[in-house]
């Protein structure tokens, strides 16, 4: 008897020390109610995982919820996004999502509808911020230019994107919204089912994309939105899972190097522009050949790539194909590559095609040197004006 008492005295510790473990995470408990966020966070908060069942709302976004404070969310989280909510990391404030490929974070509308809530909106140059192992669905409703997308990044801010899946967006995926903004990682994302573009960034920023990020599947546009700004540091170009589309103007003062199978579209009227202190440099291979091209096969739907005073012997094509450009009237640049006040070009084993005015333009005591393997045709105007 004394014996079975001790047996029992020794067990009953490990006994409550099991409850207490499912109590602090609600259990499977119906009564329970998922914590409502809303407002200002201005305190350190953690978010736990509150039930055992991972299919169980943990938490509901209702309106928006500002994060002026830490904010760390633990693995197996389930949010639920009410109609037209938002979360805003504010400056003060960081947010990090890190799940696990067993249990990752859930950000999920109340109904399965693309645009049912709005975004979540980085503007925090914290390094803290970070999303790895979430699944973000049927956001991107906000009607508002700032917030275009279900995950934005603006005002200077820095954010990690790992293993995340973004998907049903009513517009964009992803979206970086200002010249600073800065992906501290950015790798193995999927985004998939986004009414306009999967991703939308500055030409900039073009330097965080690499090819182990998914695009390509049912969104509007399976590009990568590639906006206009000046680069004035040096940067490197990739290859990604499926096309670039440039859409404006690129001006280019620091050295920029694209990397071979690097697939460019460009849109109505873009542009790239070299200016002095910049240079670009397009080395392809035999089987990895790199191509600026118009989002329509047109002639003259895009512009030019102009070297404007940049006489760096880096400025060279290689294994390049350039077709569908010559859109300008401009004088200085009456081809689909133009040359001048000192510029210097080379390209070997490269075409263009297509050009709506000439192939190639050379003024201003320019030098263009014409390499072995370069094939022009259906230029409208000519190949080569020298």
């Amino acid at each position: 008897m004394k014996f079975n008492k001790l047996l029992l005295l020794l067990f009953l510790p490990l006994f409550f020390a099991a409850c207490d473990k499912d109590d602090d995470n609600g259990g499977d408990d119906p009564n329970l109610e998922p914590i409502v966020l809303s407002g200002t966070e201005n305190a350190p908060l953690t978010l736990e995982n509150l039930f055992n069942n991972p299919d169980r709302v943990d938490y509901i976004i209702r309106g928006t919820w500002n994060i002026e404070s830490p904010v760390i969310v633990e693995p197996g989280v389930r949010f639920m996004m009410e109609s037209s909510s938002r979360i805003r990391v504010r400056a003060s404030g960081s947010f990090n999502a890190v799940g696990t490929e067993e249990n990752p974070i859930y950000f999920e509308g109340e109904q399965s509808a693309q645009g049912f809530w709005e975004y979540i909106a980085f503007e925090s140059n914290n390094p803290n911020n970070r999303l790895e192992h979430t699944i973000i669905r049927h956001g991107g409703g906000s009607n508002l230019n700032s917030y275009p997308a279900a995950v934005v990044v603006r005002n200077n801010a820095q954010v990690g994107i790992v293993n995340t899946q973004i998907s049903n967006s009513q517009r964009n995926g992803f979206l970086i919204g200002d010249d600073n903004s800065v992906l501290s990682e950015f790798r193995d994302n999927i985004f998939s089912d986004c009414a306009l573009y999967p991703i939308s960034l500055r030409a900039t920023q073009a330097r965080f994309m690499d090819a182990s990020t998914e695009f390509t599947s049912g969104n509007g546009f399976n590009q990568i939105r590639v906006s206009g700004n000046t680069i004035n540091s040096p940067m490197v170009i990739q290859p990604v899972a499926g096309p670039y589309v440039f859409t404006e103007n690129t001006r280019i003062d620091a050295p920029v190097e694209i990397l071979p199978g690097t697939y460019i579209e460009m849109g109505p009227g873009a542009r790239i522009d070299m200016r002095s202190t910049g240079s670009l440099s397009a080395v392809g291979t035999p089987t990895e050949r790199i191509t600026f091209t118009g989002e329509q096969t047109a002639k003259g739907y895009w512009d030019y790539i102009y070297f404007n005073g940049s006489n760096s012997p880096n400025n060279q094509f290689k294994y390049v194909d350039v077709s569908y450009a010559g859109g300008s009237n401009l004088n200085c640049c009456g081809g689909a590559i133009s040359l001048a006040s000192g510029a210097f070009f080379s390209m070997e084993n490269s075409s263009v095609t297509n050009s709506q005015r000439w192939g190639i333009r050379i003024r201003g005591n320019s030098t263009f040197e014409d390499l072995s393997g370069n094939v022009f045709s259906g230029n409208e105007v000519g190949d080569i004006d020298d």
